[in-house]
């Protein structure tokens, strides 16, 4: 009796203290999670951040000589920071601009650096704030200034950045990168040519752009405008870029009888003044049929399917060089083409990683007279597409980005299935190539100058954003199976040896 007794007493303890246990583990976990869900909404919401105890450090290269050595000679370049230096040493941020520009400063005798006191001193930056009518002497404010500003004047032009400016954000507006070194290469760049390069960005068709790619297109030394070609008229010459980003309507041919203006008659007519267009397609719509036309007209053809008469989108799916699980999010390579291998020689050069297309469509090329149809990125043999969930042709490798140029004008037009390839996400991580891939397609298609080779201090590590799905499977079967195994097999033999010892 006096033994039941025990062993329920027994019983009852180490209930009890598991309940109390499980309670203090569950209560520990629920504590975790929602401090973590708090602080992660205050830095979203309000940009908290904790503080490195020490200021990172980053050094430029002299892969920018020769870019700049394009514009040394036309005159001195000047950075006004509008703030004090002490200020400036003691940001994290702002030191990292800071000491950028004192680098470059050192490193070029025709570039300085000077700091003005905004409030003490206002009129010193007056003139980057307002424009003056030489007529009427009205004063129309152009620009914001404040102790954030960094304001780079040249020979030519001059620009207001903010310190933001200065650094790679994710499409959370989180800090991902320090990109100082190309963007004041650039600017620098840019100030000291007076005629620039249009970058025309079309409306009216739902086109949609990201912050990172208009960032690219400033850096490449664009000066970047919008275009109603229905209402507006096209203008431009060689150098000049046409850019159409994931239209969610088609473009209108034209009815002369009717009184319908072509806006595709005007972008032909921009090609053939030696203008060059870039297209990016989303492969979910299906509507865009008069833009596919022209395409097809340049030699690109997007593969499209026709299921119980309804025109449906046509995709590839790679589920071993894949970075998702879905197997949409292709790693592409260079074609082999001659224009690819240019275009890869350059991303090499600036030690880029692999482009990512997600969510493309495969293209047909065809030969078409006068001009030079080029394939830039094809996806893995182990590839294969879909069409309304079913297979669709045979598996490959496929095409997802062309290049076709006019070879008497020297206009051309680049085409990718797919709208990912500028996509804020993938123009802003540290280990993707779209970033250096858009650069070295400016340079092949327009001619542009573009600083390259730059290097960026790294915030976040993103070090498994690229792992394919072979490569996953791989480290899977090697920290799951291989290393439990490795282990489990060293205990036997272990055991083993103590018991026959």
């Amino acid at each position: 009796m006096k033994f039941r007794q025990f062993m329920r007493g027994v019983w009852e303890r180490t209930h009890v203290s598991a309940r109390f246990g499980a309670m203090l583990t569950a209560g520990l976990i629920a504590t975790l999670v929602v401090l973590n869900v708090v602080i992660y909404g205050l830095a979203n919401r309000f940009g908290w951040y904790p503080a490195a105890e020490e200021h990172l450090a980053h050094t430029i290269t002299g892969n920018t000589d020769a870019y700049l050595a394009e514009v040394a000679g036309r005159g001195n370049v000047k950075f006004i920071f509008c703030d004090n230096p002490e200020n400036l040493e003691n940001d994290g941020a702002s030191n990292l601009v800071w000491q950028t520009v004192q680098q470059y400063a050192a490193r070029y005798s025709f570039i300085s650096v000077e700091t003005v006191n905004i409030y003490t001193n206002p009129e010193k930056v007056e003139s980057y704030k307002y424009k003056t009518d030489p007529d009427t002497g009205e004063k129309t404010k152009i620009n914001s200034i404040n102790r954030d500003s960094v304001i780079v004047t040249g020979a030519a032009d001059f620009v207001v950045l903010s310190m933001s400016m200065f650094f790679v954000l994710d499409e959370d507006k989180v800090v991902t990168a320090y990109n100082g070194e190309e963007i004041a290469a650039a600017m620098i760049h840019r100030v000291q040519i007076a005629e620039k390069p249009k970058a025309y960005f079309t409306v009216s068709h739902g086109e949609t752009y990201s912050s990172a790619f208009y960032d690219r297109v400033l850096c490449a030394g664009y000066d970047m405008t919008t275009v109603d070609l229905m209402t507006e008229e096209l203008t431009g010459g060689t150098g000049d870029l046409l850019i159409i980003s994931s239209p969610q309507y088609d473009f209108v041919r034209g009815n002369a009888d009717r009184g319908i203006i072509s806006e595709l008659e005007k972008i032909e007519a921009f090609l053939g003044a030696g203008g060059s267009v870039f297209v990016m397609l989303d492969p979910l719509v299906t509507n865009t049929v008069f833009l596919e036309d022209f395409l097809t007209d340049w030699g690109i053809t997007v593969e499209r399917a026709v299921v119980d008469g309804v025109r449906e989108s046509v995709m590839v799916r790679d589920s071993a060089d894949s970075v998702t699980t879905d197997g949409y999010a292709l790693i592409t390579t260079p074609s082999g083409s001659e224009a690819a291998d240019e275009i890869a020689a350059g991303m090499s050069a600036a030690g880029a990683g692999r482009v990512i297309v997600s969510q493309a469509s495969p293209m047909t090329l065809t030969e078409r007279e006068g001009k030079e149809v080029s394939a830039i990125l094809t996806t893995s043999s182990s590839s294969r597409a879909y069409a309304a969930g079913k297979p669709f042709g045979e598996g490959g490798s496929f095409t997802v980005a062309a290049m076709s140029r006019d070879k008497a004008s020297g206009g051309g037009v680049f085409a990718v299935s797919s709208s990912y390839l500028t996509a804020q996400d993938a123009v802003t991580t540290n280990e993707y190539g779209n970033r250096d891939m858009i650069f070295s397609l400016f340079r092949q298609l327009a001619g542009v100058s573009v600083p390259t080779g730059c290097t960026y201090l790294l915030v976040s590590p993103t070090s498994l954003e690229d792992l394919t799905m072979r490569e996953a499977r791989l480290w899977t079967v090697l920290l799951v199976g291989v290393i439990p195994l490795g282990v489990a097999a060293c205990g036997v033999v272990i055991l083993r040896k103590r018991r026959y010892r």
